[in-house]
């Protein structure tokens, strides 16, 4: 598989793990790549894939803090059946961006936008 595969997999790995906490798809306020560093340490040829995702930070007790958080890091890995250890070893960062308004919000503008809320989610826009 050619590299691009591999970003389109982990990026599918980020928004399953988004989907597993309850983190709906918006469409005015979206988690972008804002850097990526892969490394690739094996051989990924056709064939089944898993996507190990994990949110590095902010942690919970960063989240407590009430304190506005611009940014999200996750570490990524691609591991292949039957291979001991992750083929692709990747740490991405993300932004949020208000797409009406062009600009950077907070990860909680975020997550306040991607919450259901009878059907229509509703937040406060501060651009940064």
């Amino acid at each position: 598989m050619n590299n691009a595969v591999a970003l389109e997999y982990l990026e599918a790995g980020r928004w399953d793990w988004m989907g597993r906490q309850g983190i709906v798809h918006g469409d005015r306020v979206v988690a972008v790549v804002a850097s990526i560093q892969l490394d690739y340490l094996a051989e990924i040829p056709r064939g089944e894939v898993e996507v190990r995702t994990r949110l590095e930070s902010p942690t919970e007790a960063e989240i407590a803090d009430d304190d506005l958080t611009f940014r999200a890091r996750f570490r990524q890995r691609l591991h292949l059946p039957q291979v001991p250890g992750p083929a692709v070893d990747a740490l991405v960062t993300v932004a949020f961006l208000d797409t009406e308004l062009r600009c950077l919000v907070s990860m909680q503008d975020f997550l306040a936008a991607a919450a259901p809320a009878d059907g229509a989610a509703y937040y406060r826009v501060e651009c940064r």
